[in-house]
This record gives C-alpha cells, sequence and structure tokens, in this order.
C-alpha cells in the first residue's frame, strides 16, 4: 500500500476510536464545546483520509470507499452542536457506522486478505487498534475538563478510563487472531513470525499499543480513587504517546508482511 493510504487508514482508525467512545460520554454535562473539539478531532482525520490518496492520484473518486467517512463528516453539525442527548448519541452512532464502512473497504486492499474470514479480522484489527488511539487520547482530554468544570463527576473520568482497558484487550485479541490467520500467507512469503526481526517489531507493537497503556490504565484507576484528576490526565497524556506509536508500528507491518497486525 503507498504511504497516503496508509495514512488514511491511520486517520480513519483514530477517527472511529473517538467517535465510538464519544457515544459513551455523550450524557456527561460537559458543555457543547467538548463534543465542538472532540467531533473536530474525528472530522479532520476524516477529511485527510478522503483527500490524502486521491491528491496523491493513489485513488480515484470512483472508488467508492471515501463515502463512508463523508457520511460521517457530514454528520459533524449532528454530534457536535447544541443538540439533545439522544439527537448526539444517534449521530455519533451513525457516524461510527459510517466510518467503520470506509475503514472495512481501506484494510481489503491488504495483499493477505483473501475471503471473507481473512477480512473480517482485518476489520476487527483495524477497529481495535483505532479503538484504544481514540479512546485513549479522548480520555486524556476528558481529564483535562476537571478544570473546565471542576464539578464534574469523578465516575465519568472512571467509566472512560475502564473502557479503554476493554479496548486494549480487544487490541490484542485481535493482534493473537491476526498472527494465527495470516500465518500461511506470511509463510508463503517467507517471514517467520517467531524470528528475531518479527518479534522485535510484534513485541513493539504489542508493548506501545497495549500493555504498557494497560499498565497506565491500572495507574489511572489507582490515582482516580484519590479523585486525583491531575495525576491521572498526566498519565494518561504519556499513554496517548504510545497508542500513537503503537498504532504507526501496526501500519508499518502490514505494510512490510502484507497482513494486518
Amino acid at each position: 500500500m503507498s504511504w497516503s493510504s496508509l495514512g488514511a487508514q491511520f486517520c480513519l482508525e483514530l477517527a472511529f476510536g473517538v467517535l465510538v467512545t464519544l457515544v459513551f460520554v455523550a450524557r456527561a454535562p460537559l458543555g457543547v464545546f467538548f463534543f465542538r473539539l472532540m467531533g473536530a478531532t474525528a472530522l479532520v482525520p476524516l477529511l485527510a483520509a478522503i483527500a490524502l490518496p486521491r491528491i496523491t492520484g493513489d485513488v480515484g473518486w470512483g472508488e467508492l470507499d471515501w463515502l463512508g467517512a463523508a457520511f460521517s463528516a457530514a454528520l459533524y453539525f449532528v454530534y457536535s452542536g447544541p443538540v439533545k442527548t439522544r439527537t448526539r448519541e444517534l449521530g455519533l452512532a451513525l457516524a461510527a457506522l459510517g466510518c467503520a464502512l470506509s475503514l472495512a473497504l481501506a484494510v481489503r486492499n491488504v495483499p493477505a486478505v483473501d475471503g471473507a474470514a481473512a477480512w473480517a479480522v482485518a476489520s476487527l484489527s483495524a477497529f481495535a487498534t483505532g479503538l484504544v488511539g481514540g479512546s485513549v487520547g479522548l480520555a486524556m482530554v476528558f481529564g483535562h475538563w476537571y478544570l473546565t468544570v471542576p464539578t464534574l463527576d469523578v465516575a465519568w473520568l472512571v467509566k472512560l478510563n475502564r473502557l479503554t482497558m476493554v479496548w486494549m484487550g480487544l487490541s490484542a485479541a485481535a493482534l493473537a487472531t491476526s498472527c494465527v490467520v495470516f500465518a500461511e500467507p506470511l509463510r508463503a512469503r517467507e517471514i517467520d513470525l517467531w524470528g528475531p526481526w518479527s518479534m522485535f517489531y510484534i513485541g513493539t507493537r504489542l508493548a506501545l499499543g497495549v500493555a504498557l497503556p494497560l499498565l497506565f490504565a491500572w495507574m489511572t484507576s489507582q490515582s482516580l480513587r484519590y479523585r486525583n484528576t491531575r495525576s491521572a490526565t498526566g498519565i494518561l497524556y504519556a499513554s496517548t504517546v504510545l497508542v500513537l506509536i503503537g498504532t504507526a508500528v501496526s501500519l508499518f507491518l502490514q505494510d512490510s508482511y502484507g497482513a494486518p497486525l
């Protein structure tokens, strides 16, 4: 895959993670500006995912994979505006589905994805990776919001932190499943998953994308037991950097090995 297609996939993964996670905090008393801000962090990657491959000429407008992302972007004024909570939740859910469609179509072009089962696993891997990146980043911004709304219940950040841990577990399971499902195509390309370089890159992917963020999530939960949102936010900031690197490593493995890892 070209760098622009990989960049578009990276953007779609992050946008998907943000949109899905926003559904879980749509009822929190955060104010409209929070949803405009976080909605924009999904909107910008969505627009970039549409534009990048077409600006470089790698994909034409005749390829309709951009329609889901465009649909999600068009709903920005619904999920980020001064609307009722149920309307916001519905807008976010529909936007997440549109983004998921474009993301699934993006991974369909990965060389090793051949058949419905492989496509399903590749899509699950991309969804899980995006959920980790989007949710941890959103949790970090959420932590800052206690400076804006001091009366905000700490239970919201506790819930959000637990949700990130669920996504991390899902991401680890998706990585393990991908290693099993795509083992044969990788062997056909003379790639040994147990070789030193494979173990280094996959270990980096697992450590930075799942293991260390999971440890940081536990540290965040311990800080929140004492209602220390500032320490929790600092930990989440470090975790955000790690998961973004982990997401980039995931795309590097996909490009190098031709399989979603």
